[in-house]
């Protein structure tokens, strides 16, 4: 079967199904210069936005960014720590200087351990609320009279 002059020049292709398509013609220079003008329009943008971040700065801080506050890099600001978990020490620095002191016990004399159990220490501590030590009377001054005791 032959074809006519339009099928030829037609860019429409009929497949075995009897889909029609076009073929795919692109213009390339259409599609390269649309994505030149959108990149330089874009880069015009980026300078835009930059200059006037700069000017916006210069007419907040005339004199330049402030100095430096002089709690940074301290351990703690506030009741913030500012230091990361991970390379905070104090509370291991903390927890092991008091279970030194637990170690080392307590007593009259240097070195001498002395841990009283909880029973012995629960029984001195009912002492001590049953039977207080004395308070000691005030001391009067020479060619006064002590007060009278209170009943």
């Amino acid at each position: 079967m032959k074809k006519t002059q339009v099928e030829l020049e037609s860019r429409v292709i009929v497949g075995p199904h009897g889909v029609a398509a076009e073929e795919d013609h692109l213009v390339m220079s259409k599609v390269v210069g649309i994505g030149v003008g959108s990149l330089a329009i874009f880069a015009v943008g980026i300078v835009w936005a930059w200059r006037i971040q700069v000017q916006t700065m210069a007419d907040i801080q005339p004199d330049g960014p402030p100095p430096r506050p002089a709690a940074i890099g301290q351990y703690e600001i506030g009741i913030v720590n500012q230091r990361l978990f991970q390379q905070d020490w104090h509370a291991e620095d903390k927890i092991s200087g008091q279970d030194q002191a637990l170690r080392a016990g307590w007593g009259d004399q240097p070195g001498v351990k002395q841990h009283p159990g909880i029973d012995a220490a629960m029984k001195t501590v009912i002492q001590q609320k049953r039977n207080p030590a004395p308070t000691p009377a005030p001391e009067s001054a020479p060619g006064q009279t002590p007060p009278a005791p209170q009943q």
